[in-house]
């Protein structure tokens, strides 16, 4: 039926037809009585022609001729049956007359094969149609797709479909094709190549062997690494005239060169040696000579903790210089030292100078001075909550973050512990006390021997937490042995030991769960304490915001008050007001309000407010496959996720706390999306690596034919399902 559609038929006529369709079949009673006309074939064989008056004389006469009456009888019977044929056409154009609505999409030839039909009482044969009209627009751009391709592409696709059919499926003929010809290839060289490879009498084992390296794979590609330069190292050894004499100094057993002084005079041969150096820029002006373009490239890493006057003289040792870091994190310290800001500030001289030392960092400079290349993908916290309030407090709502797989009603990722403690002396005994209880239940408890680091707002706090960690092991042998093992372990050659660090030093750590011991109380006097040490001051913030963002699994908060108690309105800058917040933030989460959780995100970014508009907007498809999903018996929830990471509606199983599929509209995708390779490469598999199965659907699909993509959605959500066990 396809093939005797019109071509270039678009999708508002396709769907008027299709209603117009079903209300005639609803409508419709009775069929067409061929006994009584029963020259109705004949009428349809010939229906275009009749409509000329000479035709239908010609047809009336082959019909008397089959007869084959008398002569006399000959002139009688043509008018009888000329009488016939205008009664059948007649017959005919008034019971055809509720499908005159397909001449607006069928040829000729077409219409009167579904009429042909109906008249013949095969009323299945109108469920093609609406088939037809549910596939027309996939058929018309497949067809278009192929009549892009070239003669081999086509000749290959004509391949698969000899081989695959009646037998296979022929997308999965089409993915072992090139399996199919690496395996050729492999049997052509092993023929080729019989006689050398005959002379490997203990293949398997020598196989089994090398199969057996790969474990040492590190060691190997260690060995590599610093071998790299070897040769070159040899050639400029071999052709310098001194290197006798720095074969003498460095073979020397006492009286060593400073590193400085032999680099001074042998920098070639250390450097062709030794061509990657990890120092802090404070090393390298202490270690290496101060020579112009001494390394490629200068790297620096964590570059908001560090002052520009410190970095010139290494900026100064490279070619190209890379600045990474975060402005929202740690800034540069200037407790113990007075930074120098140039002349008088009446003088005239120098204003770049003066211009480069008001900026903090040699981040903040780098930022002011080069274009950016934002990293925004969030891959360290497993849940979206421990993420969400740093991303609107800080990040404009800009980060890249995938929805939770599950709704972790069970096992919240952030849970909040309300004790009464005290805060005398700066510090809280009874957190402190609540913090090891909570420290011993996990060591216990955890599953999947889970890492775990305490942050504490100030030192005093942190440095009680330590001694009652302490005078606990020596009370309790099994926790003395937990906490032995705990503070030694390592991943890949990493530190992951449990931690109990401040505020001021947890830059760059991450474990699993996190505690945090807030430590603010009322003190003797009932008053809660509003001195907020270095949160308080100018970019305080930003610490607060590296210790929220380090917990991988879970946050676990110890709080002696509820954030209201906390008095911020005097604060001048944002720490105190933050943190306020960000208490309000967890006790929302931790009592699965996710309606406050919202709400408190939308008060912190103007993008969440844009984002909360934006749903109301743009759920019509979404509510109308919620709807039809649920009516199957199936849990839906919709707008999971930002705008950054949205997932329009996805499929909910209740017994395994997980979505099975996730469903991304077309619309969605667009709006979250700069690029095409964006949208449909890099945010699929950033979904995929944290369990998402997504289906993209488009609304064309979804206004041709709903009926279909739900059923494709049901398939994949029992599919998944099924998987999980």
């Amino acid at each position: 039926l396809i093939d005797n559609m019109l071509p270039d038929l678009d999708i508002l006529t396709l769907s008027e037809i299709k209603g117009q369709l079903e209300n005639v079949t609803r409508s419709r009673r009775g069929l067409f009585n061929t006994a009584k006309y029963p020259y109705y074939r004949q009428v349809l064989a010939y229906y275009p022609q009749l409509s000329s008056a000479h035709n239908l004389d010609t047809v009336v006469r082959m019909a008397a001729g089959f007869e084959k009456p008398g002569l006399l009888a000959k002139g009688k019977a043509i008018k009888r049956i000329k009488g016939q044929f205008e009664e059948t056409i007649r017959a005919i154009e008034s019971y055809a007359k509720d499908y005159d609505c397909l001449h607006k999409v069928l040829t000729e030839d077409g219409y009167l094969a579904v009429i042909d039909n109906i008249l013949r009482g095969n009323t299945a044969y109108i469920k093609l149609v609406h088939e037809a009209l549910d596939n027309y627009i996939s058929q018309r751009d497949v067809s278009t797709l192929l009549a892009g391709l070239d003669d081999a592409k086509l000749a290959i696709l004509n391949f698969a479909y000899s081989v695959s059919k009646g037998h296979a499926n022929y997308n999965d003929t089409i993915s072992r094709l090139t399996q199919v010809r690496i395996y050729h290839e492999i049997l052509r060289y092993e023929d080729e190549a019989q006689e050398e490879l005959a002379k490997l009498m203990d293949f398997e084992n020598v196989a089994a062997k090398v199969y057996k390296l790969k474990e040492s794979q590190l060691d190997v590609a260690f060995k590599l690494a610093s071998c790299k330069n070897s040769k070159t190292y040899e050639d400029v050894y071999d052709a310098s005239e001194s290197n006798k004499d720095y074969l003498y100094q460095i073979s020397k057993k006492q009286k060593y060169w400073p590193i400085r002084k032999t680099l001074g005079l042998y920098s070639d041969f250390v450097l062709s040696l030794f061509p990657c150096w990890l120092l802090s820029p404070e090393n390298v002006s202490c270690l290496l000579p101060l020579n112009k373009n001494m390394f490629d490239i200068v790297i620096f890493d964590e570059a908001s903790q560090v002052f520009i006057e410190n970095t010139i003289p290494t900026i100064y040792r490279g070619k190209t210089v890379v600045v990474a870091g975060d402005d929202k994190q740690l800034r540069p310290s200037a407790t113990f030292m007075k930074r120098y800001l140039g002349a008088d500030p009446e003088s005239q001289e120098d204003y770049s100078v003066q211009a480069a030392l008001e900026v903090d960092s040699l981040l903040d400079l780098a930022v002011a001075r080069y274009e950016s290349a934002n990293l925004t993908y969030h891959y360290r916290s497993r849940s979206q909550e421990l993420i969400d309030f740093s991303n609107a407090a800080f990040y404009s709502s800009g980060l890249q973050i995938a929805p939770n797989i599950s709704k972790n009603d069970s096992d919240r990722p952030i849970v909040r512990y309300k004790v009464d403690g005290k805060w005398i002396g700066r510090k809280n005994a009874v957190e402190a006390e609540k913090v090891v209880s909570v420290l011993k239940d996990i060591l216990k408890t955890r599953k999947e021997n889970e890492s775990i680091g305490i942050i504490t707002f100030n030192s005093e706090q942190q440095a009680a937490i330590a001694d009652l960690i302490d005078k606990e092991s020596a009370k309790d042998p099994e926790f003395r042995s937990a906490m032995l093992t705990e503070s030694r372990r390592t991943e890949n050659g990493e530190d992951i030991g449990i931690f109990v660090k401040n505020l001021e030093n947890v830059q760059g750590d991450e474990r699993d769960i996190i505690i945090f011991s807030i430590g603010y109380a009322t003190n003797e006097s009932g008053k809660v304490h509003t001195s907020f040490g270095s949160l308080s001051a100018e970019g305080g913030q930003n610490r607060l915001n590296v210790a929220i963002t380090r917990a991988k699994k879970k946050i676990i908060v110890v709080t002696s008050i509820e954030p209201e108690e906390l008095k911020v309105d005097s604060s001048k800058n944002q720490g105190p007001r933050l943190l306020q917040k960000y208490l309000q933030y967890v006790r929302a989460v931790s009592a699965g309000k996710r309606d406050e959780v919202r709400f408190i995100l939308s008060e912190l970014s103007e993008s969440e407010k844009k984002e909360d508009a934006y749903q109301l907007q743009r759920v019509d498809i979404a509510e109308e496959m919620k709807d039809r999903l649920e009516k199957q018996g199936y849990k839906v929830d919709t707008a999971l996720g930002s705008k950054n990471n949205r997932v329009s509606l996805a499929v909910y199983d209740k017994e395994s706390d997980r979505y099975l599929v996730g469903v991304e509209l077309d619309y969605d995708a667009f709006e979250a999306s700069d690029t095409a390779i964006e949208r449909d490469v890099y945010k699929p598999r950033f979904l995929e690596a944290r369990g998402w199965s997504v289906e993209r659907v488009w609304c064309r699909d979804w206004w041709l034919s709903p009926a279909k993509v739900v059923r494709n959605i049901i398939n994949k959500a029992e599919k998944n399902k099924k998987a999980l066990g």
